[in-house]
């Protein structure tokens, strides 16, 4: 089976872990979609070769242009051919290496401790597995005793009876009942239902590689005729047509069209789900406490707000008219709504003023999933991006796994949030959202808590002394070992957790919650942040980052952050198309790469940016050396090197402009790290030096270092004179209503030289 999650990075540690020549492994390929990539041990060094899928879906060994390629209907058969000798591979396959995960892991992944001990051929025993292990759990880690002794025995009766047409399993809803020790079985749905679904209808886990997905034992001799690698499961939704049930919607992976779902029989009971807050104001003017606005900035009209919600039941329009009228209320002013993404109770909404609406474009939606299996869309993100003039903007509201002990499987939910959501310039598809933007927030109820006895905390908290608190704040530790948002950045708190207070009022944290499995503690936390990251050169500020006190209708307390951003105008050049004596030239004098790897391929360089026609490929690197397995000294000198051009030469317009640079590998084709650099600082007659970080897939990869410059003939230099915005970035963050500004002051740099600000009456 390919390790469909597992990263290259990871893979090629698995197999450097592995030590002897000829351990492989085949993982999913991170440059092409469909694709795989056999990965080999051989004299301390990884080597990788692609597998591409065929029109026909056969799939074949990529080979040098010339050599025809042997087909395969599957991978098994693949495999089974390479592991004779003497079949072209840099050595014989011989130690497959399968992935090693830790309990958290297989409970992240949804993975039944004892699937893997069952044959891949009984499918019947596969579909009968139940996992459940005490009263409104139906999904754990184990089977309870009565389900063993189901399967060792009564199991056999059930599928007799199945085979003969029976679509009756007296034995497993006998099982059921005693295992459950309810009558009935719990699902909840996206707008906060209860689907009670009676225990001689079961719903059961059919296990996956990844995946526990939920059947209903009504349609069971469908998935009797079910191959394991063939079914995938994809959402849970709401029937269009019948309000009153609820479907599981399935594709194969032969054919995405097709379709299959299962319907429920649901009851609607409205759960903890409250009302939006009457007014929104202290979000609207950013008052309450911490870092806040000064009485004058805090009257000005923001020009685009955007609005982020968790557990929000509020249907799309009422929300978005909700907010549309709170906003003319202390302003006056009309906002049109530019996007809204949803994923279940999830929410994002931008709204503009109506003389910006046509400053925006190039506006786009996105959502991940990450709740059970990655199916379920009670956690996970949506995200939107647009064009501000020249600039890029990304916004992402998440909400991540609950409990705090969930660490990692939060750290994953980001991970996967961050490689999976589809925002920004489909050109830029081989960067992850982080490098998309030039600015990027990031925001949510990220639900990381505090490492420390709550008696500790709630004294701290009292004494108003909250340093101690943010050196055991999981998000804070997380981040110092670069596992989460990788060189983003957070202005100081100063404001008391924001989370668990006491419905109706802020007076008290309430820390223990009575759940059907015991009682759950939840300590006193900042699980609402707000986070950013810019391209370097940008300017950005922070000028508030706080929470409410006087909005009580969640156990959340509202968060709010205001940002003073750097927006730049299309530029359109005076001087009209250059000529090749007034042609600017981006040219590099040499780069040196150290990534992390134990592969030993050739590297060559991607060059992207919006002053490109399109993307620039260097030739292959001239210097390789490794002072350790783990890490790769690559070198590229001038002549391995592409001269760029930029579309436009006007000094004016090179100033702002960001050069995205991807090193790849020639055999794989896939990135070995990203980075970002800014090309203001290179303008000049003389090369200049850089030095800066590559990330890959949200982790650091390595550095990159090297000498450029950017030539602008004399006749391109211009005066330097520019219009530029400001816009005041305000966002809210909070479990029932979350709210984002963004606030424009408009600015002109009439004396950029000389730094002079001056600002027009709004």
């Amino acid at each position: 089976q390919p390790l469909s999650r597992q990263t290259r990075a990871a893979a090629e540690e698995l197999l450097a872990r592995a030590g002897r020549d000829g351990s492989f492994l085949v993982r999913d390929s991170e440059s092409v979609t469909g694709a795989y990539a056999l990965c080999v041990l051989f004299q301390k060094h990884v080597h990788t070769y692609r597998i591409l899928p065929d029109e026909e879906n056969f799939l074949a060994v990529q080979t040098s242009q010339g050599v025809q390629p042997k087909r395969f209907k599957t991978l098994p058969e693949l495999i089974q051919l390479y592991l004779q000798p003497n079949q072209g591979l840099v050595t014989t396959l011989l130690l497959p290496v399968e992935r090693e995960e830790s309990a958290e892991e297989r409970d992240y992944s949804g993975k039944n401790t004892f699937s893997r001990d069952l044959p891949w051929c009984d499918i019947e025993s596969r579909t009968l597995l139940s996992t459940f292990s005490g009263p409104r759990a139906p999904v754990g880690n184990g089977l309870s005793t009565i389900s063993h002794e189901y399967l060792k025995g009564s199991y056999a009766l059930d599928l007799e009876a199945v085979k003969q047409g029976s679509s009756n399993l007296p034995h497993l809803n006998k099982t059921l009942v005693s295992s459950c020790n309810l009558q009935r079985m719990v699902i909840i749905d996206q707008h906060h239902s209860i689907a009670e679904i009676s225990a001689t209808h079961a719903l059961l886990f059919y296990c996956f590689p990844f995946y526990i997905v939920p059947f209903y034992i009504t349609q069971f001799p469908f998935f009797l005729s079910c191959s394991v690698h063939t079914v995938y499961p994809q959402s849970l939704i709401k029937s269009q047509r019948m309000p009153n049930k609820l479907g599981i919607v399935f594709e194969k992976e032969k054919d995405k069209s097709q379709r299959k779902d299962f319907i429920f029989r649901i009851r609607k009971v409205e759960l903890g789900s409250v009302p939006p807050p009457k007014t929104l104001g202290s979000w609207l003017l950013s008052r309450g406490l911490g870092k806040t606005l000064d009485e004058m900035t805090v009257t000005i009209p923001h020009d685009i707000y955007v609005f982020g919600a968790q557990e929000n039941s509020v249907c799309d329009k009422e929300w978005v008219e909700n907010l549309r009228a709170a906003l003319k209320d202390y302003t006056e002013i009309d906002y049109k709504p530019v996007a809204v993404q949803t994923l279940w109770n999830i929410k994002i909404v931008v709204l503009v003023k109506p003389e910006h609406e046509n400053r925006i474009s190039h506006v786009g939606m996105s959502s991940v999933k990450t709740g059970i299996a990655n199916t379920l869309g009670n956690k996970g993100a949506v995200g939107v991006s647009f064009m501000f003039n020249g600039t890029s903007f990304g916004f992402v509201n998440c909400h991540l796994t609950s409990g705090n002990e969930k660490i990692h499987r939060r750290n994953q939910n980001y991970l996967d949030i961050l490689r999976q959501l589809s925002l920004g310039d489909k050109q830029l598809s081989s960067f992850d959202i982080s490098l998309r933007f030039t600015h990027l927030f990031w925001f949510g109820d990220l639900n990381y808590r505090l490492d420390m006895d709550i008696q500790e905390i709630l004294n701290y908290i009292n004494r108003k002394e909250f340093e101690p608190l943010l050196k055991v704040d999981q998000l804070n530790l997380e981040r110092e070992k670069n596992k989460v948002f990788l060189r983003f950045a957070e202005e100081e708190i100063t404001y008391p957790p924001t989370y668990r207070y006491e419905r109706g009022s802020r007076d008290t944290y309430v820390w223990q919650k009575q759940k059907a499995t015991g009682m759950r503690t939840n300590v006193p936390s900042w699980c609402d942040r707000i986070l950013w990251k810019s391209y370097p050169e940008t300017h950005i500020v922070c000028n508030s980052y706080g929470c409410t006190d006087d909005i009580v209708t969640s156990d959340h307390s509202p968060v709010f952050a205001t940002f003073e951003v750097g927006v730049t105008s299309q530029f359109v050049s005076k001087k009209g198309l250059p000529k090749s004596s007034e042609q600017a030239y981006i040219e590099f004098e040499n780069i040196e790469a150290i990534v992390k790897t134990a592969s030993r391929t050739k590297f060559f360089i991607e060059f992207y940016s919006t002053c490109l026609e399109e993307f620039k490929k260097s030739y292959e690197n001239d210097s390789q050396s490794s002072d350790n397995i783990n890490f790769l000294r690559v070198g590229w000198s001038s002549k391995q090197l592409t001269t760029l051009k930029p579309i436009l030469s006007d000094i004016e317009y090179l100033q702002d402009q960001h050069l995205l640079l991807t090193v790849k590998s020639l055999d794989g084709y896939e990135s070995y790290g990203e980075c970002v650099l800014a090309l203001k600082s290179m303008i000049g007659s003389t090369a200049q030096q850089f030095h800066t970080y590559l990330s890959h897939r949200g982790e650091e990869t390595g550095n990159i270092r090297g000498s450029m410059r950017v030539r602008v003939p004399s006749e391109r230099m211009g005066t330097r004179e520019r219009l530029y915005g400001m816009i005041c970035v305000c966002v809210c963050v909070c479990v029932c209503v979350c709210v984002f500004n963004r606030l424009v002051y408009k600015c002109v740099y009439e004396l950029l030289e000389r730094r002079t600000v001056m600002f027009n009456d709004k």
